[in-house]
């Protein structure tokens, strides 16, 4: 089949790609400095966002909730 037969757009046609926006490779091993892990985060922001204490928090409380709540089943 041709990429007419599925109408995809020309400026969409990502079928020939491996790999659409992503930075793959971009840190080739893991890092021990703390400033050269936010160099990389200047380049390509990834990982957990930042949270605030009382979203952390919030996400313990429900992730204690849920697993109680899967013992008892």
């Amino acid at each position: 089949m041709k990429d007419e037969d599925y109408n995809i757009p020309a400026d969409q046609d990502y079928t020939s790609a491996v790999s659409a926006y992503d930075c793959t490779g971009l840190i080739p091993a893991g890092t021990v400095h703390e400033k050269t892990l936010e160099a990389y985060k200047e380049l390509y922001p990834f990982g957990a966002p930042d949270m605030s204490e009382e979203e952390i928090a919030r996400m313990r409380e429900k992730n204690k909730k849920d697993s109680s709540e899967s013992e008892k089943q």
